[in-house]
């Protein structure tokens, strides 16, 4: 991305922690995020990968103003979001969620599901009906879907109607936070290359949230690789997918099963994460670490490699 482009999102050291144990003269905090920062420019396509429990879903809550930060700003444009979520920008940013079951109302025909942010928006009636069906063919459906109700759908059928909800507004953001994790692999992919036409079409920027590194490898222009809260790898998609440079990163990549199973070969043992003391100062990789030394017992900085950054302390 060209640095001098100025970025549509930008999210500084931002921090969010949850009370896991409270006593009469102590509190225990689990760190959702811990100082985290990236940006997204227009048109961009931002993927965040990591395992359960890392922090993606926080990062789009506190996006979209459903949760708020212990410390750190978002910004979108030159308006801070994360204080206050302003009304006048619920139309530029939107979000499709992971499982279209329990996000599309049961009792919404699909025409009603698509029109519903427009009418609380107060378009007009005219243009509502003429927006409704350019999202329902944008997302490759065709007009006869509109009356039927969400449980007379395929699971991908669901989520392209969730899609056309997010796009009907014509948003510059969309926040899709694991939306192919509950679809079928063939399906996914569909999901996928839909995601890439929109953003080819319509120039809508994505923060595309999944624990799948191969669907954010196949999507995204750039990558953050995120681990108990902490950025561990972030920089271009192709560049940390060919030569990732933090273990964790590696870890992931190495773990995944190759297309042709002739291919197969023997995995590297993913050793479970056992410190769970909140006390521990060092990385928060330590305890799943092969290389790690004694210098890993402090945290490291995110360090510019390159092109990228890399919160470990080989570099």
């Amino acid at each position: 991305m060209d640095s001098s482009s100025k970025s549509l999102l930008k999210v500084s050291d931002l921090t969010k922690k949850y009370i896991t144990k409270k006593s009469f003269l102590n509190k225990e905090y689990f760190h959702a995020l811990d100082k985290v920062s990236f940006e997204v420019y227009p048109s961009e396509i931002v993927g965040v990968v990591g395992e359960s429990g890392s922090g993606k879903s926080t990062i789009g809550r506190i996006i979209l103003g459903l949760a708020k930060p212990d410390s750190g700003s978002v910004y979108f444009g030159d308006i801070e979001i994360s204080k206050r979520f302003p009304e006048e920008l619920r139309k530029d940013i939107s979000v499709v969620f992971q499982d279209p079951r329990t996000s599309l109302n049961p009792r919404f025909s699909v025409y009603d599901v698509i029109s519903e942010p427009l009418i609380v928006n107060n378009f007009p009636k005219g243009e509502i009906k003429e927006r409704v069906l350019e999202a329902i063919r944008m997302v490759q459906l065709d007009e006869s879907f509109l009356e039927r109700y969400p449980h007379q759908l395929s699971g991908g059928q669901r989520q392209r109607v969730a899609i056309a909800r997010a796009i009907v507004l014509n948003p510059k953001l969309i926040v899709a936070d694991e939306p192919t994790s509950a679809l079928d692999v063939s399906i996914q992919l569909q999901i996928v290359n839909l995601i890439k036409e929109l953003n080819r079409l319509k120039s809508i920027a994505f923060l595309f949230i999944s624990h799948d590194i191969n669907v954010v490898a196949n999507l995204s222009n750039r990558l953050i690789v995120l681990y108990r809260g902490k950025i561990m790898e972030q920089g271009d998609t192709l560049s940390v997918i060919k030569d990732p440079k933090h273990p964790y990163t590696k870890l992931l990549l190495s773990s995944v099963l190759p297309s042709n199973p002739r291919e197969r070969k023997s995995f590297p043992e993913i050793v479970e994460d056992n410190n769970s003391s909140p006390k521990f100062n060092g990385c928060e990789f330590y305890d799943r670490c092969s290389f790690k030394s004694q210098v890993c017992l402090e945290k490291p900085n995110l360090k510019k490699v390159g092109s990228r950054e890399v919160y470990c302390h080989l570099y």
